[in-house]
Order: C-alpha cells, then structure tokens, then sequence
C-alpha cells in the first residue's frame, strides 16, 4: 500500500501516539516525519524499543530514538516520505509485522539540492491494551546498482 504526502497533511499537525490498527500508525509515522516531530515519532513506540535505524545505528528506548530522529531533523528541512508496504503477518490480535520499500527527501538546511534516500523496512508492533505501537523497527538503505564493467574489444 502507497502512502502518499498528501494523505498525511491532516494528520501532521495530530500528535502522534498508540494507534488503533497497524496501518495507522504507519500513517501516524510518516505523518511525524513530515512535521519533523521527534517526540511525536518516538511516542509511537513502546518504552522498551529497539530501532535501526538505515545508516547502522542501534536506538533503544523512546528517548534515544527521539534524539537520533531530532539531530536528523535539525540538518534537513521539508521532508516528504512513501511507505510501500509488500506484506504484512499478524502473529495474534497483539502482534503485527509488515516490510516493503521506503522513500524518503528533504533539503539540506546549510544549503544544497534536496536528498533522497530509499531503502527496506521492516517492523513488528504490539497492542498492549492502549493501542499499536512499534516494538522493534528496522530500516535499512538499498545498495546502489551494481556498474556493469566494460567488456574489452575483441579483435
């Protein structure tokens, strides 16, 4: 499923917490990114859970997670992000896991083009009587495309 910018403007202003089903809150996600909130962002998880993030770091617990998503959020401005879930498994009615691709821009706030950053994501969530939140994500950049080499002339 596709989530476009667009759908999140309304919910950008919303604080973010526990939500009633999995896919809102992914939508509550991306919505927290697109208004740059880290404190909304980390109220979507769990006291107690890990997140890795796509450039190899480990953040475990809503405060750390909160300051790696500000320290990014102080360096660009004007996010937009897509979510294309290709799957999803509810263990239980209290646990659900969904992966697919993401895409993420911004613009750099000391200057430059806009940056655009794709990758995998994968995240398990729990309901534990106040709503969904994440326990566990995982996020992780594609590799570039592999440069064909050239094949020597042949005489």
């Amino acid at each position: 499923m596709k989530y476009a910018i667009a759908a999140f403007a309304a919910l950008a202003a919303a604080p973010a917490f526990a939500q009633d089903s999995p896919k809102a809150l992914q939508d509550a996600f991306a919505a927290a990114v697109v208004a740059e909130n880290a404190d909304a962002l980390a109220a979507l998880y769990t006291d107690a859970a890990a997140s890795y993030g796509p450039d190899g770091s480990v953040m475990e617990g809503r405060d750390a997670i909160a300051a790696s998503w500000k320290g990014f959020f102080d360096a660009f401005d004007g996010f937009s992000i897509t979510l294309d879930q290709k799957g999803e498994h509810a263990a239980s009615k209290k646990s659900h896991a969904a992966w697919g691709l993401w895409t993420m821009s911004a613009k750099p706030k000391a200057g430059g083009a806009p940056v655009t950053w794709n990758g995998r994501f994968l995240d398990v969530s729990v309901n534990e009587g106040q709503g969904w939140r994440y326990i566990a994500d995982h996020a992780s950049m594609l590799a570039p495309p592999i440069e064909t080499a050239e094949k020597p002339a042949t005489e």
